[in-house]
């Protein structure tokens, strides 16, 4: 900080993380509004599905030292092999009990696939892929949000001189 060409990195950038916050503001707001209308989309949308019954073929759950992501259904339905999409752990149980008593198990097939809950059917349809986007979207925004507001409130601080010399010096630019 002696030097007087050598410019604070929060000085420096002031008025891009100013600019920079206040896009991001504008869009999380934008994402969140969009969030909330495609969740009301997507809940009352109106889904083509048929619930049907289907025969368990196998059932692998993941286990904590399994080198598998994801647990996996398969099952049986007018002679076509499927696996069931959109498992929730729960649900895992419930097939593996059918498959042991050998009895069939709820599924609801739509768009020529199968899913384990109504929920996956939601989820699998193109305004609910847009609701889990600006979902996400939203998430991602806040953080970014977040620290750009940060970084506005940091350079503020050191305009205004708030930090001692000795912090300064310590710890240099940064």
């Amino acid at each position: 900080m002696n030097d007087p060409k050598q410019i604070d990195f929060y000085l420096r950038n002031k008025r891009k993380f100013v600019a920079l916050s206040i896009v991001s503001g504008v869009l999380l707001a934008v994402f969140f509004m969009m969030a909330v209308v495609f969740y009301i989309l997507n809940q009352n949308q109106r889904l083509s599905y048929t619930s049907v019954k289907v025969d368990v073929v196998s059932v692998h759950s993941r286990t904590p030292l399994s080198k598998t992501d994801s647990d996996k259904v398969v099952v049986t339905y007018n002679g076509q092999t499927y696996e069931v999409n959109h498992l929730r752990t729960d649900e895992v149980a419930k097939y593996q009990s059918h498959m042991i008593m050998n009895t069939p198990a709820d599924a609801y097939l739509a768009n020529g696939k199968l899913y384990s809950n109504v929920d996956g059917v939601r989820s699998g349809t193109v305004i609910g892929t847009v609701y889990f986007v600006f979902l996400f979207g939203t998430m991602g925004l806040i953080f970014t949000t977040a620290v750009l507001i940060g970084c506005v409130v940091e350079a503020k601080k050191r305009e205004k001189g708030i930090y001692p010399k000795k912090y300064v010096d310590k710890h240099g630019p940064f």
